[in-house]
Order: C-alpha cells, then structure tokens, then sequence
C-alpha cells in the first residue's frame, strides 16, 4: 500500500513535467538560409546553408604561375694573361638563356668552378641538375659535366 501512496504523490509531478513546453530550438537545415552549392574540387563534398543576410564573398583569382628563367654552366675556356710565355687562365663558361653569357675566372678549374657557382648563388640562381659526360673517343675516358640552373623570372 505505500508503494501505491507513494505513486500517487509523485504522479502529479511527472504529468506537470511532461506537460511544459520543450525550449524552442535554432533552424537547421534547408530552413537556415539558400543552399550554396561549392564547384566540384573546391574542398567541399557536401551542401552548406548560408545564413539570411551574409554577403557572398568572390572566391580569389588563383595565382599566376611562377615563370623561371634558366643558365647553365657548360665548361672552361683558357685566356692568355700577358705575354706569350705566361700561363693560360682558365674561366668558367656560363650560359644565359634565351641569350647572354659570361665567363668567371679562376687560378685552376676548380676554382673557376667554385667562383661561377658562388657568384650565381649570390644572384639569386639555385643548382636544379648536373649531367655528366664520359668521352671515350680518344681513349683518355674524359668526363665533361653540364651545371643547370634556375631562378624564379623578375617583372618586367
């Protein structure tokens, strides 16, 4: 019997509950706002709502792409310093595409190397490839290497 009493008490209670109304909820949804539909590719698989009211915001132009310009580094040639009986001087021979050269001295062909490459470096030009040749032609088995280079083109 008391558990009986004790139902009736609390069943006032329960109905009073159950008969308040549920706090009112956000729209979700199609109800939220125009669907925006994204471009294939864009990131996004799936619909998004857009609020009421939020401007649309032009997507940005993408960028341009980066142009490059190009010079190779293809061998030695040997000037006379002086009179005949002095030695020959070797420079680098450094090639500037479409057109241009220039040639970097050095006390031997390592060094010319070493002066070519630092003085490109410090212009702004970055080693992208070297292709190394065997010549066996004359038996000797020299090698020949090619030094390739790039750096992002400057605006005109």
């Amino acid at each position: 019997m008391r558990a009986l009493a004790f139902a009736l008490a609390l069943a006032p209670a329960a109905l009073a509950q159950s008969a308040q109304p549920e706090p009112q909820r956000r729209p979700q949804g199609p109800a939220a706002g125009p669907v925006i539909k994204l471009p294939p590719g864009a990131g996004a698989a799936e619909e998004r709502a857009q609020a009421p009211g939020a401007k649309e915001e032009a997507a940005p132009s993408p960028p341009l792409p980066q142009k490059w310009e190009y010079c190779f580094i293809s061998g030695f040639r040997y000037h006379q310093k002086g009179f005949s009986s002095s030695p020959r001087v070797p420079a680098a021979y450094v090639r500037y595409l479409p057109e241009g050269s220039e040639e970097i001295e050095g006390g031997t062909e390592e060094d010319a190397l070493g002066n070519a490459l630092v003085k490109l470096g410090e212009d702004g030009w970055e080693l992208t490839a070297i292709q190394t040749n065997l010549h066996l032609e004359d038996g000797d088995g020299k090698a020949t290497s090619v030094y390739y280079f790039k750096r992002p083109k400057r605006h005109e």
